[in-house]
């Protein structure tokens, strides 16, 4: 009994220092990004700058299906550590990137295509600044895949420092290809992608080594895994996307801009407390393949988001204006009463979105069920009641608390069957 807890003791005690190094690793990256946003910003001017945007815009809009594909790898790679099926894992990344090669290919006909009417549609310059945003699409595709490989393996020191990099790298680029304008800032972009996927590669070269062993995985497992990963995902992720669509469409553009300040502000909670989630998932996937409970772990990776999260939040409410006034200037200081506000709001999502994840790593899919209801919900609520900006923040608290619930609710009361 008193090994048992020491190994949980270590348990959460790892978890604390990687879930440390994604932190810091999230940290470097966002403050370099926003430097990029701020010379890019400077350097390209309004109209150039504005071009670089929508088609970043769209790039992200793309690489949401990335975040489903990364949750599903990270899942069979860590039941393949588990088992030391180094073999099953090499097989699955090379299916993968074969997979992802022949659609970024079959692809091509397609962007040339519609090159001209997302020209004129974005009112771009060229259509050399699409095919090179598509390009970087490809690069990207290549290096979630890797990066799920990281994960998987719970290699988070170098995952981390890889993150940080990427972001470093692509700003150094960006500096003297910027005389090229956009093209030549998304070609930089490429090419730092094109040398990062290089190094993401080096960390797992004797797992290439190894023998290919066929993977066991089916169609039909594989199939129903991926379904409910992709529903709980676009759930979760519609919970603090679809409220700022519609404020944009309800309010008038000073209140809409307000609210996308508040929004931004939020995000920083639950990108701080994500690395948590980051480092959670990979663990209790392999702790599940081994047929382990991890109910103590689980627990502390909902305490540790609560605690990040709540800090982050006491700040907003103690200094709203010293917040506001740094990151977005005196022209948002109308934001600041509401900013501890939204902070509750992405508390509460941030542990309901924990919880979803653990969830899914022991392999209780069903979680899907709550994610689409509580989103669909919002988006309901919003439509009907949305008198004021407070009103609106109201009823994301009001759901998003119902989901955190539900799921824990739901995870609870499954946890007792076999995982």
């Amino acid at each position: 009994m008193k090994i048992l807890k020491k190994i949980q003791a270590l348990s959460s005690l790892s978890l604390a220092r990687d879930s440390v190094i994604v932190f810091a690793g999230s940290m470097i990256a966002n403050v370099f990004s926003y430097v990029y946003h701020l010379l890019m910003g400077r350097f390209l001017g309004p109209s150039g700058y504005g071009e670089l945007s929508s088609l970043l815009s769209l790039l992200y809009i793309f690489t949401v299906p990335l975040l489903v594909g990364q949750t599903v790898i990270i899942k069979y790679i860590s039941g393949f550590k588990a088992h030391g099926e180094i073999g099953q894992s090499k097989s699955l990344f090379l299916r993968v990137t074969k997979w992802c090669i022949v659609c970024s290919l079959i692809g091509i006909p397609l962007v040339v295509a519609v090159a001209p009417w997302v020209t004129t549609f974005l009112h771009l310059s060229s259509n050399s600044s699409w095919f090179m945003m598509y390009t970087l699409l490809v690069f990207s595709l290549l290096i979630a895949v890797a990066a799920s490989i990281l994960q998987g393996y719970q290699w988070f020191i170098w995952y981390s420092a890889l993150t940080a990099g990427a972001v470093c790298i692509k700003v150094m680029l960006s500096i003297p290809f910027v005389q090229w304008g956009v093209f030549g800032v998304l070609s930089a972009a490429t090419l730092s992608s094109a040398f990062l996927y290089v190094l993401y590669i080096f960390p797992f070269i004797p797992i290439l080594k190894a023998k290919s062993t066929p993977s066991q995985l089916t169609k039909q497992d594989t199939f129903a895994f991926t379904v409910p990963t992709f529903l709980t995902i676009l759930g979760v992720t519609s919970f603090y996307s679809t409220d700022i669509i519609l404020v944009r469409h309800y309010f008038n553009t000073n209140e809409a801009g307000l609210y996308a300040a508040l929004a931004i502000l939020g995000k920083i909670i639950f990108y701080a407390s994500s690395s948590v989630s980051l480092v959670l998932f990979p663990v209790l996937s392999e702790q599940t393949a081994k047929g382990r409970r991890p109910k103590k772990l689980i627990t502390a990776g909902i305490l540790g988001v609560l605690a990040v999260s709540t800090v982050l939040t006491l700040v907003y409410f103690l200094f709203p204006a010293t917040v506001i006034g740094l990151l977005f200037g005196q022209a948002y200081k109308d934001a600041g009463t509401l900013l501890g506000m939204f902070g509750v709001f992405l508390t509460i999502y941030s542990v309901g979105n924990v919880i979803s994840m653990a969830s899914l790593a022991i392999g209780k899919t069903s979680v899907w069920v709550y994610a689409i209801v509580c989103a669909f919900l919002q988006i309901c609520s919003i439509i009907l009641f949305h008198r004021t900006i407070t009103a609106v923040i109201s009823i994301n608290i009001i759901v998003c608390a119902l989901y955190t619930v539900g799921v824990f609710g739901y995870y609870r009361f499954t946890y007792h069957e076999k995982v």
